[in-house]
C-alpha cells in the first residue's frame, strides 16, 4: 500500500509539471505576440496590422488555465492590452506603445509567479 502510494504522488508530480511547462509555454507565444506588435508600431506598420497583432495576443491569453490568484493578475495584463489597442485606434500610438511595453512586462512577472 505505501508502494502504491509512492506510484500516485509521483505520477501526479508528473503531470502538474508537465501542465506547467505548457502554461509556460502559451505565456511564451502571448509574449512573442506582444512583442510582435511593438515592433511593428515602432517600424511605422499600419494600425490595423498592430492591432490584429494585439488581437491575436488577446486571444491567445484564453487558452491556458490558470488558478484564480493568477487569473486575476492575467486580466489585469489583458486590460494593457485592450487600452494598447483603443489608443492605437485613436492614432495615439505613443500611449498604445506604452500600454504595450506594460502587458509585456506583466506577463513576465505572471510566468514568474508560477
Amino acid at each position: 500500500m505505501k508502494f502504491l502510494k509512492y506510484i500516485v504522488l509521483s505520477l501526479f508530480l508528473t503531470l502538474s509539471s508537465t501542465a506547467f511547462a505548457d502554461v509556460f509555454s502559451d505565456i511564451d507565444d502571448v509574449s512573442a505576440k506582444i512583442t510582435e506588435a511593438e515592433t511593428a508600431l515602432k517600424n511605422g506598420a499600419s494600425s490595423d496590422d498592430v492591432i490584429t497583432l494585439i488581437r491575436q495576443a488577446n486571444k491567445l491569453t484564453k487558452i491556458f488555465k490558470l488558478p484564480d490568484t493568477l487569473a486575476i493578475k492575467r486580466q489585469r495584463a489583458n486590460k494593457h492590452l485592450k487600452k494598447a489597442r483603443l489608443a492605437i485606434n485613436k492614432g495615439d500610438t505613443a500611449a498604445g506603445e506604452a500600454h504595450l511595453e506594460k502587458a509585456a512586462e506583466d506577463f513576465k512577472k505572471l510566468k514568474g509567479l508560477i
